[in-house]
């Protein structure tokens, strides 16, 4: 968080690793709103994009954009969000992670993005056609080899604050698209 971020509802100053959620404020756009106000945003008629059926800052994919394009604005999206941060956590404990990100199974406009260890890994979500749609998880588990095969192309890394930056991985981290260690 920015030290001059502060709620949108009360004006309270969000402090380092607290939850907040981007909320649609009718007349402003996209504000933070700290956890404890948020049934109080939604009095007030603001819109949480990322609930369900919420139909807010929606998008259809561009048409003819390259594969590789739709990965740099996922992992943009990623990098600007909480997923991120997660990340940064997970690797001071961890180590370097395998990254992998591709199109989700099923739809057109999601790319999903899979950071792994060998005895941990998550994936997220990116809605390429909800421009303020978050980050979201879709599953996490405890072996690489539960990962379906599309899930092991090893082709991004993780940096500094869980960033992650497409490209080949990390040198020995990868042989044939699998895992070595």
């Amino acid at each position: 968080m920015s030290p001059d971020e502060s709620c949108g509802i009360c004006g309270r100053t969000i402090l380092a690793g607290e939850r907040t959620r981007t909320y649609m404020s009718p007349k402003n756009g996209p504000r933070l709103v700290c956890e404890l106000c948020r049934a109080r945003a939604e009095r007030l008629g603001w819109v949480d994009p990322a609930a369900p059926g919420a139909n807010v800052g929606k998008r259809h994919p561009q048409p003819g954009e390259a594969p590789h394009t739709r990965l740099e604005r996922a992992v943009s999206r990623f990098n600007a969000g909480e997923a991120a941060r997660t990340v940064a956590g997970l690797m001071r404990s961890l180590g370097e992670p395998w990254v992998s990100v591709g199109a989700a199974a099923g739809s057109p406009s999601e790319v999903r993005i899979t950071v792994a260890w060998e005895l941990s890994w998550y994936q997220w979500g990116i809605d390429l056609g909800d421009e303020l749609r978050p980050a979201f998880q879709i599953d996490k588990g405890n072996e690489v080899e539960q990962l379906d095969r599309s899930a092991r192309q090893w082709n991004a890394s993780a940096i500094e604050g869980g960033q992650l930056v497409l490209g080949a991985p990390a040198g020995g981290r990868e042989r044939n698209g699998e895992a070595v260690g």
